[in-house]
């Protein structure tokens, strides 16, 4: 197995990782979007990725299709059944149908509408000084229904964002009067501090908001919550996510605690002013925050109302 450096490496093992199907299992069929791959190293790391990829199951073959800047890529595989959620995948030649590589095995499990994946990797050569290894991949993959109307296939460019930073599953549009702040998390400091781990959905300002040469004076920052793991985020869980939430607050104040959201507001050292809410949707943490350079009067109102439109937003977007 080669060594885990590059992003486009990690995502590489997506189709290896998430391709799962049995004629036997009548639950695995149909479409899944992947929402989070969470490769662990062998010098214990962990790297979370994602890319705009549905998984597609028949009763005899599985086909992984993905879109990313350089287009679409299709992976076909087959499969069987060898015991209770454990499956051996071969990878296939898409134009003769034939083996093209070695199969490897996989264990999965079906919650609710989630599809989870597990894959061990052999242990690297005691000769080799290669810490980056992969030594196993978590999946979690959401079930697209059949009565959306819609075909099993990427999303595609949003025009929301821009860069190869991974991809959230969340489906988002620009609510009316707010427009996308297209930078690239990986040139822009101050961003990439704010995303840290999490995935990058997107950074709006007001639509035809003066900026300075400092950068805009609003802005509303949505992303897609990973330190949970590759598993879904309900009801349930989301109270445990709750709690680290407000144990990380820090100087940031508490301003609501519901059963469906949390939010705080933060005053900066030098004046500006933040308000974040989180929330779950589609088995997701959504943290939405809206920050202010400049603070008018009312601005903590203001803030709010911003961020809960885009809050409304996606959840409207992601509707079942």
């Amino acid at each position: 197995m080669p060594s885990i450096v590059k992003k486009s490496s990690i995502l590489f093992l997506f189709p290896l990782c998430g391709v799962a199907a049995a004629g036997s299992d009548p639950a695995l069929q149909g479409c899944w979007r992947s929402q989070q791959i969470q490769v662990t190293l062998s010098d214990g790391s962990r790297r979370d990725q994602n890319g705009d990829c549905v998984l597609e199951y028949d009763a005899t073959h599985a086909r992984s299709r993905c879109h990313s800047e350089t287009g679409k890529t299709e992976t076909l595989s087959s499969y069987e059944l060898i015991g209770q959620g454990q499956l051996r995948v071969t990878p296939l030649d898409g134009a003769t149908g034939k083996p093209k590589g070695p199969s490897s095995e996989l264990r999965y499990r079906i919650e609710d509408d989630w599809l989870l994946i597990e894959r061990q990797f052999a242990p690297a050569s005691s000769t080799s000084n290669d810490s980056k290894q992969a030594s196993s991949i978590k999946s979690v993959s959401i079930r697209v229904h059949a009565g959306n109307n819609l075909l099993c296939e990427p999303r595609g460019e949003s025009g929301l964002r821009v860069g190869r930073t991974p991809k959230s599953s969340l489906a988002m549009s620009a609510p009316p009067g707010w427009e996308p702040l297209l930078i690239d998390p990986v040139s822009d400091k101050r961003l990439a501090l704010a995303i840290n781990t999490s995935f990058f959905v997107g950074a709006f300002v007001p639509r035809e908001a003066k900026a300075s040469a400092s950068g805009p004076s609003q802005w509303v920052l949505v992303l897609d919550d990973v330190r949970y793991g590759p598993s879904p985020v309900r009801s349930t869980e989301f109270a445990s996510v709750k709690k680290r939430f407000t144990s990380e607050l820090g100087t940031a104040q508490l301003t609501c605690d519901q059963p469906d959201r949390v939010c705080a507001s933060l005053r900066l050292p030098e004046g500006g002013l933040v308000y974040t809410e989180l929330f779950h949707v589609s088995g997701r943490v959504v943290m939405v925050s809206g920050s202010m350079s400049r603070p008018q009067p009312d601005a903590t109102n203001l803030l709010r109302k911003s961020v809960q439109v885009f809050v409304e937003q996606l959840r409207l977007n992601n509707a079942e």
